[in-house]
């Protein structure tokens, strides 16, 4: 094995280390991720050996750093060099004991570094559980980050009551004026349990920063794949939704008294036929929900057309504001729902 210059240690300083999960793994972990007592999270990585011990390089990585590495959009070798602490620890292990130097970075053995593209691809990686993540690059204005959380949460109330909640929403709202779909979106959280609604957990604001959302698992991921089936088949949703809001505008709908409004929609079988489009082309929430709980045609439609908008703003931050979903669910193929 490559000599090592560092200062030879009686242990690892760094406490208890707990294993959390193996990020590669070839015949047995390659590359596995620790977090400390204090919540700092350690990589160990695989890096040589003889024929009696394995040689592990364990290092401190930045969360914003760690997310992404396993997203795949910075390599491992950035990650070695650039980990804050500016040194590593090198770790001789055999089945009885394990023997440790503290090597700075710029001393470590050339060998012992990945390829300069190593990234990662993990597909089948999930975050910690019932939290998703998003990354993001350059500068953000306060206000834009918060217009991604609300609209990443309005999609997942949607999707969430839909999927998981038998209660009626009745007529709900007239849905006309301009504050219907504000309305709409309160009533939806108030009828998530408190445990299970989308809610920040931290955030790092300076570039490169993330957000983490804490969620439901099942419904985030019901999410994630509407939101990629979006992004797949936005050509086509997108047309069907002009389609239908031309034809409500031409029928004057927004316009007129709300119980006329009900009854035009009602008898106009090219905005029921093209509502039935739209939902197929979204998928992701429960139409049959909307079926038994609301009360009618015209509120159903405009639920999901402002359902539409959420999906068409968050997709349009994940277009022009450098922004990833920490999950495989996204930019993965996904259901092609019904045309």
């Amino acid at each position: 094995m490559e000599p090592l210059q560092g200062n030879i240690l009686d242990n690892l300083p760094l406490g208890h280390l707990n294993y959390k999960r193996d990020l590669i793994y070839f015949d047995g972990p390659l590359l596995s991720e620790f977090v400390s007592d204090k919540g700092e999270v350690y990589l160990k990585y695989w890096c040589d050996c003889d024929e009696n011990v394995n040689r592990w390089m364990v290092f401190k990585i930045k969360e914003q750093d760690r997310l992404r590495l396993v997203l795949g959009v910075k390599s491992l070798y950035q990650a070695i060099l650039e980990q804050p602490d500016h040194f590593v620890f090198f770790s001789d292990e055999d089945e009885r004991k394990e023997k440790y130097q503290m090597v700075m970075s710029k001393n470590i053995p050339q060998s012992y570094l990945p390829d300069e593209d190593s990234f990662l691809d993990i597909e089948d990686y999930r975050e910690d559980e019932n939290i998703t993540s998003l990354i993001f690059e350059n500068q953000w204005e306060l206000d834009a980050l918060k217009d991604l959380f609300n609209k990443f949460s309005q999609i997942y109330d949607f999707i969430f009551v839909s999927n998981k909640v038998s209660k009626s929403l009745g007529a709900t709202m007239p849905w006309q004026g301009g504050f219907s779909s504000v309305h709409f979106y309160n009533k939806l959280k108030e009828l998530i349990p408190p445990n299970q609604k989308s809610q920040f957990t931290s955030i790092h604001y300076a570039s490169p920063g993330y957000i983490k959302i804490k969620v439901d698992r099942e419904v985030s991921d019901i999410t994630l794949k509407a939101i990629n089936n979006y992004a797949l088949n936005k050509k086509h949703i997108d047309s069907i939704y002009s389609k239908l809001k031309n034809r409500i505008q031409s029928l004057n709908l927004n316009q007129v008294e709300p119980e006329q409004a009900i009854s035009g929609y009602r008898n106009d079988g090219q905005c029921l036929e093209l509502y039935g489009k739209l939902c197929n082309g979204l998928g992701g929430f429960d139409k049959h929900w909307l079926d038994r709980f609301v009360e009618t045609d015209f509120a159903k439609c405009k639920m999901v057309m402002a359902h539409f908008r959420r999906l068409e703003v968050f997709k349009a931050h994940l277009d022009h504001n450098s922004v990833r979903v920490v999950s495989h669910l996204i930019g993965a193929p996904t259901e092609v729902y019904a045309k």
